[in-house]
């Protein structure tokens, strides 16, 4: 019997704690036994090292397949696995070896492939010196394509999925090449796309193409039997650029001192002031809440967006940055007050400690 839609917080929370969480902690430390087996000790420690600081990205995506109890375990193990590729992937490109964009490429292949059910494997190392992995990445892979065949309405979804994975990639690609050369590459790209998204500055454009938690949506959305196709693309412009673009622009701008810092790329350094900044990140919000509103069960999606504005403020680099971040932080909370942001921003301070 299929589990009633979620409307309530306190509904999602009880099933994420409930259900979702023990569910995760198995899966997440599956995939972390395997990556302490990697032989090359270059990609082992880089596997740890994203597990290690990155669990978060799982903990969030997992609470997609509360949406969908009748397939909580397809969706956890699917969501992990693929998640566990996306950050592993981060770290071989901007903590290890190599600055060469065809090895990027040819390492990212492999999330197009994970979401591609009879793709064949691939050398997915080519281009770097270290490559014996022990089968970790193609172990991931194998995994997602295991889960997406036993979606029923994946194929309706599939290009969708891959268009967002593609945009990701190339994201990877891009953002991590000598640092002289990623503007202009990035700007490049951004040519392909400025004519489709009017609305949104290039910078934006790029945070949005870092979510993954669109690819997630779909996911869920693919376990119906049957999927209108309106429902598809509604469901995709919500993600893109909106609430994926919430969603990375937030995780920017906590990271945005220690990036200055770093001399990282940190794509909310792109505005011209502070107020910029917060009204083009009130802009992103009040967007994605207007698209959600055409979305079938739009209480879910609404708490996504109220529990991501939770999540990420309540994190305490925002105490340690300079004093006009920490006020932005605090406006956009406070724009976003309601009995929803507060029980998340709560449970989000309650779990931040727990890791602390």
């Amino acid at each position: 019997m299929q589990a009633k839609p979620i409307h309530k917080p306190w509904q999602l929370l009880y099933r994420v704690y409930r259900y979702i969480l023990p569910l995760l902690e198995q899966e997440f430390a599956y995939w972390y036994e395997r990556a302490k087996e990697i032989p090359d000790r270059e990609l082992r420690k880089q596997a740890i090292a994203s597990m290690d600081t990155k669990k978060f990205h799982c903990q969030g995506g997992s609470v997609y397949a509360s949406q969908v109890m009748a397939y909580k375990e397809t969706l956890v193990k699917l969501i992990v696995a693929y998640q566990t590729i996306s950050d592993y992937l981060d770290n071989l490109c901007d903590r290890s070896t190599s600055l060469d964009p065809i090895d990027f490429r040819q390492l990212h292949y492999s999330m197009q492939d994970a979401l591609t059910p009879d793709a064949p494997l691939r050398d997915y190392y080519e281009f770097r010196e270290e490559k014996d992995d022990g089968g970790f990445l193609n172990a991931l892979v194998l995994r997602c394509q295991e889960m997406v065949r036993n979606l029923p309405s994946y194929k309706d979804v599939q290009q969708h999925i891959v268009n967002l994975s593609t945009l990701y990639s190339d994201l990877q690609v891009y953002k991590h090449i000598a640092l002289e050369k990623r503007e202009e590459a990035l700007l490049t790209w951004w040519d392909q796309y400025k004519e489709s998204y009017p609305e949104i500055e290039w910078q934006e454009f790029a945070a949005a193409t870092g979510s993954t938690i669109g690819i997630f949506a779909l996911f869920c959305l693919a376990t119906e039997p049957a999927v209108d196709p309106k429902e598809i693309e509604a469901l995709h412009h919500a993600y893109f650029p909106w609430i994926g673009g919430v969603h990375i622009l937030l995780d920017y701008l906590i990271d945005l001192e220690e990036d200055r810092e770093g001399g990282d790329l940190n794509f909310v350094s792109y505005y011209q002031s502070d107020e910029e900044a917060y009204e083009r990140l009130q802009y992103f919000i009040e967007r994605a809440k207007q698209s959600i509103d055409q979305l079938p069960h739009p209480a879910f999606h609404r708490m996504i967006v109220d529990g991501l504005l939770a999540f990420y403020l309540a994190d305490q680099k925002v105490n340690r940055q300079q004093p006009q971040i920490y006020t932005i932080s605090k406006r956009l909370l406070k724009k976003a007050s309601s009995f929803t942001s507060f029980l998340f921003y709560v449970n989000s301070l309650f779990i931040r400690r727990k890791e602390t």
